[in-house]
């Protein structure tokens, strides 16, 4: 049996409201389970998100000391042995609107998606030797991990973040118009290459582990390099 600070960081009505409670018993345990504990223990309650349980929906991401976690997958021994000694602050992502305590609004990817037109228009075509990469790229959450820990993604202007390429990676291999796929390499352009500086911490926060540089790297030689590199040749 150890004790444990929590410390909650919300907001309400605007204002940054900070929520502090201890919790005693085994620290084995995910950051959704501590949570749970907290808010019996306490006779409180925060509310946060959680469905699967599993790290399979994305629904529990937030701030976990700092860093954009999903709290199902976060075990509460791992982060506060070896970091934090026995304190663990938790906050909701900050880059989307808080609803209510660690629960996020995320309505905000969505839309981007739909602006995007990440979606084929005409039959798929199925490349084996790409099949393997095109399935890690489809296990996107968009949770908001990445979006989160990215210096330039704000929510607010053109920049879409790497959730754009990690799609239409895997939309642009498949689709079979050439006319979706000219205005997908300009969406790319204007929403994503224009904007990126490659910090490329988004790959290194992902909790389904995809490989968004190969998705960043494929997109932009599609939309970008690939016509460099043509206006060089013409001009030798």
């Amino acid at each position: 049996m150890e004790t444990l600070k929590v410390t909650i960081i919300t907001q309400e009505n605007g204002e940054e409201v900070i929520k502090e409670y201890e919790y005693t018993g085994n620290l084995n345990i995910p950051v959704t389970t501590l949570l749970e504990k907290v808010n019996h223990s306490n006779n409180t309650k925060i509310h946060y998100s959680s469905s699967c349980l599993q790290g399979l929906c994305g629904s529990c991401a937030m701030l976990i000391n700092g860093w954009p976690k999903l709290a199902c997958k976060t075990f509460v021994n791992e982060e506060v042995m070896t970091k934090y000694f026995h304190k663990i602050t938790i906050e909701p992502l900050s880059k989307f609107p808080v609803i209510k305590d660690l629960i996020i609004d995320r309505s905000k990817i969505y839309e981007n998606m739909k602006e995007a037109q990440q979606w084929l228009d005409e039959k798929a075509k199925i490349n084996p030797e790409h099949i393997q990469f095109e399935y890690e790229v489809s296990q996107c959450l968009m949770c908001g991990c990445c979006l989160e820990s990215c210096p330039n993604y704000n929510g607010e202007d053109n920049f879409m973040g790497v959730v754009l390429p990690v799609s239409s990676s895997k939309i642009t291999a498949q689709e079979t118009s050439d006319e979706k796929i000219k205005l997908l390499k300009q969406i790319h352009k204007k929403h994503f290459y224009n904007g990126c500086v490659k910090s490329l911490v988004c790959q290194d926060v992902c909790p389904m582990e995809i490989p968004t540089q190969r998705a960043i790297s494929q997109m932009n030689y599609k939309s970008v390099w690939h016509l460099f590199h043509l206006f060089n040749r013409q001009e030798k």
